[in-house]
């Protein structure tokens, strides 16, 4: 789950034009200038959608990315700690521009309905996190992720939200952004940035971080069952039974690094408790099986803490209080 940032500050393009099937935009554009994801959409697609892909690539940098550069830099290709974003935008690139046809015509109206969703969501979250707190969130267009908290360039902390893959996920916005919210939310409060893998950090602080989001949104927004919380039903389906033995695994992966500092990439172990994908890293749990473990660390925290104290608590207390509760899942000691 997850990126998005930028400093908007390139000029608005000089027109947008209708594309093919596509109906003119309903979102309008931000105050300072910058057009609309959906109007920077219809002029992509207008001038893309019959070209082969290098020219659509150089169309996409143009329309989409031209006016957005610090933000698909930092938060969408994430490219101070990826160092085969190019291969990856490539490869992502080419996928989704062959489900444009499919999707173009609804990324305007359905920009309108995140923008919408994320006033009404806001408020419920502003019910239990207070001070009339309103989210730093855009809409944008990326292949390699629906949802994620960013830090730009100058260390402010947004939220991408990425209207064609929320499309093709059919995603529960409901779920989905009360989540990414409280991302947004702790990363200005108690200084943790979940700027995707948290460089510089050990596997404690996403345990921590990705486990509070997931229970953040069972309070937001109730009714929902743990699978639908996490995403994915094969994690909802795990048994509390085999909790035990997957703290103990994650306590031997508990003090390594989310990038691995000598090849300045996610390291394995960051990978195997919290990346997706279709290569499955343990062969008895499924992937992004942290998310589930640390969702239940936040259950055995709130025995002893509020909510509100475990979200003001500061990196290192996290992870202190993250690896205690890890023990006591794992029943070598008690709190």
């Amino acid at each position: 789950m997850t990126k998005l940032v930028a400093a908007l500050t390139l000029a608005a393009m000089a027109a947008v034009f209708p594309a093919p099937g596509v109906p003119a935009a309903t979102v309008p554009a931000p105050h300072d200038g910058t057009p609309s994801i959906a109007q920077s959409f219809e002029a992509f697609w207008e001038a893309a959608h019959d070209k082969p892909f290098p020219e659509q690539q150089a169309l996409w940098n143009r329309f989409i990315e031209g006016p957005r550069e610090a933000l698909y830099r930092s938060v969408v290709w994430e490219i101070r700690d990826n160092p085969d974003w190019r291969r990856l935008k490539e490869r992502t690139l080419r996928d989704r521009f062959d489900a444009y046809p499919r999707i173009g015509g609804d990324i305007p109206g359905e920009s309108g309905a995140i923008q919408t969703a994320i006033r009404v969501q806001a408020a419920r979250f502003d019910k239990y996190f207070g001070a009339s707190w309103r989210p730093h969130a855009i809409v944008v267009l990326a292949p390699n992720f629906d949802a994620k908290s960013g830090v730009l360039p100058g260390g402010r902390p947004i939220l991408a939200l990425a209207v064609d893959s929320l499309i093709l996920e059919k995603a529960n916005l409901d779920i989905l952004l009360p989540h990414e919210f409280f991302h947004l939310w702790d990363a200005q409060r108690s200084g943790i940035k979940n700027d995707g893998v948290m460089p510089g950090t050990h596997l404690t602080l996403p345990l921590f971080a990705e486990g509070l989001a997931t229970y953040v949104s069972t309070v937001v927004s109730p009714g929902y069952t743990d699978g639908q919380y996490l995403l994915q039903d094969d994690l909802g389906a795990l048994p509390d039974s085999s909790l035990p033995t997957t703290a103990k695994r994650f306590l031997t992966d508990a003090g390594g690094m989310t990038i691995d500092p000598a090849q300045h990439r996610t390291s394995k172990a960051f990978r195997r408790w919290f990346q997706a994908g279709s290569t499955q890293f343990q062969a008895d749990l499924p992937n992004r099986a942290g998310y589930w473990l640390g969702l239940h660390v936040i259950r055995v925290l709130r025995r002893s803490y509020s909510l509100h104290e475990i979200a003001a608590w500061t990196p290192l207390q996290a992870q202190t209080e993250t690896r205690a509760a890890l023990h006591e899942i794992a029943g070598s000691t008690s709190r």
